[in-house]
Order: structure tokens, then sequence, then C-alpha cells
């Protein structure tokens, strides 16, 4: 990965870390280039260009080098700065530790950079958490080509509908059961409407009904893939929401 002073790449900021006596390293999701990590020399210093990136913020970025760690030349701030205050910083803390566990350095993802910045627009400015949420975990897995086949049932090959009306039962790893075929051991029931909305283009905010039994089918799926580590946002996110209350 190398960067002249005539390129450049869209990037967001994911994390950031000291490095050595007055350094960052920062880990950026570039569009072209995929996940990298950026050491931004001397940005601990106060007068630092780089002092005030941070999770969250859209770049524009330059850097050279290769390897692990490539060399920060350059990064201005794109766009409208995005609110992320209270919860939905743990959101976007949430965000960022499934790309950072999921995804591999220098691995080219542009569709996913899409997914990931509709998803924080639609998390800092429409407060529809619960339904971008849903969405961006089954698009982060269609994309890194982890998601299951929901359209028919993993047994006997029916059809899925949203106008068939029973419930079906979600298989994680496996795809969907319909209500012809007994559920099997670790299978979660749902209406045929909440997995068709699914599998289909999530174009449209789901029944508010069906987010909670969605949370619990993304996560199963998720956490096939997260080793025995748990994430440590989802646990601050649970422990947030459950003294307000609410469901995420």
């Amino acid at each position: 990965m190398t960067a002249t002073a005539e390129g450049g790449e869209r990037a967001w900021v994911l994390h950031r870390y000291p490095y050595r006596d007055t350094s960052l390293v920062l880990e950026l999701f570039t569009r072209e280039s995929g996940r990298l990590g950026a050491v931004a020399r001397g940005g601990r210093r106060p007068r630092s260009p780089f002092a005030a990136l941070e999770a969250g913020r859209s770049l524009w970025v330059r850097w050279r080098g290769g390897g692990d760690l490539v060399t920060l030349l350059q990064a201005e701030e794109q766009g409208e700065l995005l609110d992320f205050a209270g919860m939905k910083g743990l959101i976007l803390f949430y965000l960022n530790e499934l790309l950072l566990r999921l995804t591999q350095r220098g691995d080219p993802l542009p569709e996913l950079f899409d997914v990931y910045e509709q998803t924080l627009q639609s998390v800092a400015l429409a407060g529809r958490q619960s339904w971008a949420l849903r969405r961006f975990e089954r698009r982060l897995l269609e994309i890194l080509g982890w998601a299951p086949e929901l359209q028919v049932c993993h047994r006997c090959g029916r059809r899925l509908s949203e106008e068939d009306g029973g419930t079906w039962h979600y298989w994680p790893e496996h795809g969907v059961l319909c209500p012809d075929h007994r559920s099997v051991p670790g299978t979660i029931a749902m209406p045929s409407g909440a997995l068709a909305w699914l599998a289909g283009g999530m174009a449209e905010g789901p029944s508010v009904a069906w987010l909670p039994g969605l949370r619990r089918c993304l996560e199963r799926e998720l956490r096939g893939h997260l080793s025995a580590r748990p994430l440590e946002s989802h646990r601050l996110l649970a422990a947030y929401l459950a003294q307000a209350g609410q469901d995420h």
C-alpha cells in the first residue's frame, strides 16, 4: 500500500492509540485500500494537525510506505461533523469494533465502506439506531461471505415469503427452517415477514416488534466469527440500554 503527493483516499477513523513518545497509530478504514494502520508522527503533540483525529471522523488522507504500518502524510476532515454523543458514541464503538475484529488490513472492501458510511449517517442524523444496526450486521455478513441463505428452507427448499404468515426458525450458519420442519437446537423462532426483511434489501425499516428477534439472530450469527473473546462495545452498549430500559 502506497500513496503519492498527488494521490489520496477517503477514510474513516476507527480507533487511535499512543505510539512511542509523541506519535499515534490511527486505524483507518479507507474506501479503496481497506483497513490500514497509519502512524501519525508527533500526533500527540497539542499543535499537531493530527491531534484532534478520533473515531467517527471522515477524512481525506495520504500516506506513504507499506507493510503493517504506513506513515500518515496528510489528513483533512471531509463533510459535516457527525454527532456521536451519548448512546450514539457507544453504537459507533460497536460498529468500529466489528470492523477491527472481522476485517483484515489491506483488504479492499468498497461496498462495506459505503454501507458503514450510510450506517453512521443513519445513527447520527436520523435516530434509527436499531434498524441501522440490524441492516449493517446483515450486510457485513453478506459482504464478507458469511451470511447464510435465507430465501429458502434449509431442509426442503420451500421459498420464504413475507405473505407466508407462519413462524419460521433462524438457524445460525445454516439458514432458515420452514414450519414443516421441527426446530433443531440453537434455532430462533421468527415471523416469516421478519426473515423476509432480513433476506431482502432492507430499504425500509422493519416492524418494531421484529427488532428484538432480529437482534438475537444476528448476534448469534456474528458470535460464531468473533472467537471466544466477547465484544467490549457490546457489553457496554447492553449495560447502557438495560439501565435505560431499552433494547438494541
